[in-house]
């Protein structure tokens, strides 16, 4: 993996791909006799509940605006998309998950949007491939999930490109000794893996927390004065919390202890606002980072919208919104160029899709639909995410790695994309 920097504060995707004005209308609920190959029939399994849930809005959003962009202009091969929404929650309560995914299973859906979690999929996953039904995760990072599955496709970075971002900004700000707060996951050690290896890599080392040391904490636990006491005994210059839900309890132990917050880094899965969590410190100058670009405003403001329209709610982060646009945008394109939406039509061509062939390029659906109408099969869907083409294991070519800091509680203030390649 190589990596470059780029301090250009815009998104960098395109600011067309999604539709402007009026807030369009949700893509209608599936029947579930409807024959999967005359209908897109689109299975969400994301966090509606659980240690994730922080993360469902925006996941939510992206591909309720897709499916209702994909109905304006036309729908799969001249029918209407339709959605069957499930709960994915997380490894905490598996049962849900499982339940939900026999439910989208017996429903037979043309393909599923999730998970978000790592972990999530790697339980469901198996089940998923056996019924020959494509997954495609928007927000999953763990490396061990390359080439899993010729049903499984994700366009977030794995966490090698994040790790590798994220530990060189922690050194380039002048840390050397890098304690890690890791939760027991496999998310959360893999992305702890990558971030260490970046961290020595660039000349630091780190003090608590390193693979192999035994350090890391289950994702039940909630008191953490013991183990913030240890990570700061080893007089670490920095602290990365890598956990979820996890961190509402960290951050107020570390203040407790006297903790500079401006030396805090946070990692995808808890770079969220925390302005209304009760006793959170004040956050300015703490640092994260998140797969994905940083979507344009255009784009943020159709999506608020849209959620606003359709769920009477307000999106507060935007971690994976471009992501699960870009990921049904696709998986519509490929049942387009096969001219039905079976899983094993649009599992045939999402990889082309996304440019490994270098087709036409084009930036929206109706752009893109036009051209197969036209005849041209050999497109290449180039959407707000920014992604390369997928590679032979699935995963993006190269993406962006965004870095943020906090003003006050919350996130707000983009600081630069990193694009990293995946060799």
């Amino acid at each position: 993996m190589a990596a470059c920097s780029s301090s250009s504060s815009s998104s960098g995707g395109s600011s067309e791909s999604a539709s402007s004005g009026s807030a369009l209308a949700a893509a209608p609920t599936c029947d579930a006799s409807a024959d999967n190959a005359t209908t897109f029939k689109l299975g969400t399994f994301l966090p509606l509940t659980g240690s994730l849930a922080s993360l469902g809005p925006a996941a939510v959003a992206g591909s309720g605006q897709a499916l209702s962009e994909i109905n304006k202009n036309g729908g799969v091969n001249g029918k209407d998309a339709c959605i069957i929404s499930t709960d994915s929650s997380d490894t905490n309560n598996p049962t849900i998950g499982a339940q939900n995914i026999q439910k989208l299973l017996q429903s037979r859906v043309s393909a599923i949007l999730g998970a978000e979690s790592s972990s999530v999929t790697e339980n469901v996953l198996p089940t998923v491939a056996a019924s020959n039904t494509v997954m495609f995760s928007p927000a999953n990072t763990d490396d061990k999930l390359t080439g899993i599955s010729k049903w499984y496709f994700r366009n977030a970075p794995p966490n090698s490109v994040e790790g590798d971002a994220l530990g060189k900004q922690i050194v380039s700000d002048g840390n050397t000794k890098v304690a890690l707060l890791v939760f027991n996951d496999s998310y959360g050690t893999n992305l702890r893996d990558s971030i260490e290896k970046s961290i020595t890599g660039s000349g630091g080392q780190v003090t608590y927390g390193a693979k192999g040391k035994g350090q890391e904490f289950p994702s039940t636990q909630t008191d953490f004065g013991s183990t913030v006491s240890a990570a700061l005994g080893t007089q670490p210059d920095a602290v990365v919390i890598d956990a979820f839900d996890q961190t509402t309890q960290i951050l107020p132990a570390l203040a407790s202890a006297g903790w500079n917050m401006k030396k805090v880094y946070l990692v995808d899965g808890n770079l969220n606002d925390y302005s209304k969590d009760a006793g959170v410190p004040d956050l300015t100058g703490a640092k994260g980072s998140t797969q994905g670009i940083n979507p344009s405003d255009e784009f943020k403001d159709t999506l608020q919208s849209w959620y606003k329209k359709n769920e009477n709610s307000t999106i507060t982060g935007w971690g994976y919104a471009a992501e699960s646009y870009d990921a049904v945008i696709t998986m519509a394109l490929a049942a387009e160029v096969a001219g039905k939406s079976d899983p094993a039509s649009i599992q045939a061509n999402i990889l082309p899709v996304t440019g490994t062939q270098n087709g036409t390029k084009c930036k929206t659906f109706a752009e893109c639909s036009d051209l197969i109408k036209k005849g041209t099969k050999n497109i290449w869907y180039q959407g707000p995410s920014g992604i390369g083409p997928l590679t032979e294991g699935h995963d993006p070519s190269s993406g962006y790695i965004s870095i943020y800091q906090y003003v006050g509680k919350a996130p707000s203030k983009f600081l630069t994309s990193v694009k990293g390649t995946v060799a």
